[in-house]
């Protein structure tokens, strides 16, 4: 899917520091026998044009995540583990890990496809998601206008972009902010990856495995994370609504 959705004017939200920067982390890898992910970024980028290592947001900055706008797109880009036929990857309220959504499950596989939708609605927030190719939604209810990404693996756990919640301590998701140079290579090759898409590089065994990051890796399009706290957050909400700021429908 090539077309981009019209994006969501951030007004008064820019004030409280939605749109800020985020920082730059020094990201760390160990040793393993697949391929590197910074050789993937090689072979998807090109070389040089995106560091696996230097260029991955710091912890806090890739917890939380909303839509630009009301609809999203997530791309399957590479994945080499050897759980990839039971894991699942999806979105979960921040407020309640439990509260969870699947978006991909074991038998997708690089080059799938999903919307994410997310609206306000008298209830609260709701977050949908659609596979390309199939013809109905997924729903879940979250607290707020922003919600993680999570991995669970067959054996090994449930890991969460806030890293809070991971039973190891460990941080199992990398995020990279787009270069705005094409893809070479991969299921989006011809694309650009532009400022408003991300890479996430996740690794998917308990401890931190081998930490090569390139367990499961996708790409999400107009959206972006928000590295504010929760409470600011619940706060952003409440002041959306009551604003009324409208997004666009699908």
């Amino acid at each position: 899917m090539t077309n981009r959705f019209s994006r969501l004017q951030l007004v008064s939200l820019a004030a409280l520091g939605l749109a800020a920067a985020q920082a730059n982390a020094l990201c760390t890898f160990d040793g393993s026998a697949e391929p590197s992910l910074q050789g993937s970024f090689n072979s998807l980028l090109g070389a040089n044009t995106l560091s696996a290592t230097a260029s991955c947001l710091d912890d806090g900055d890739d917890a939380a995540w909303t839509t630009v706008g009301s609809i999203g797109q997530i791309d399957i880009m590479l994945e080499l583990a050897g759980n990839a036929d039971t894991n699942v990857f999806g979105v979960y309220d921040l407020n309640n890990p439990n509260a969870r959504l699947s978006i991909f499950d074991g038998a997708a596989s690089a080059g799938d496809q999903a919307i994410l939708r997310l609206r306000q609605t008298v209830n609260g927030w709701r977050v949908s998601v659609q596979e390309v190719g199939a013809t109905t939604w997924a729903h879940q209810f979250i607290s707020t206008s922003a919600f993680g990404f999570y991995l669970s693996v067959q054996g090994e756990g449930t890991f969460y972009s806030q890293t809070a919640h991971n039973a190891d301590g460990v941080d199992h998701m990398y995020a990279y902010q787009g270069t705005g140079t094409p893809f070479l290579s991969g299921p989006l090759a011809g694309e650009f990856f532009s400022r408003q898409d991300y890479i996430l590089a996740w690794e998917d065994l308990l401890g931190g495995g081998d930490r090569d990051y390139q367990d499961f890796v996708a790409v999400v399009q107009d959206i972006t994370p928000v590295p504010l706290p929760t409470a600011v957050w619940l706060l952003i909400s409440g002041l959306v609504g009551l604003a009324g700021v409208s997004r666009r429908t699908a």
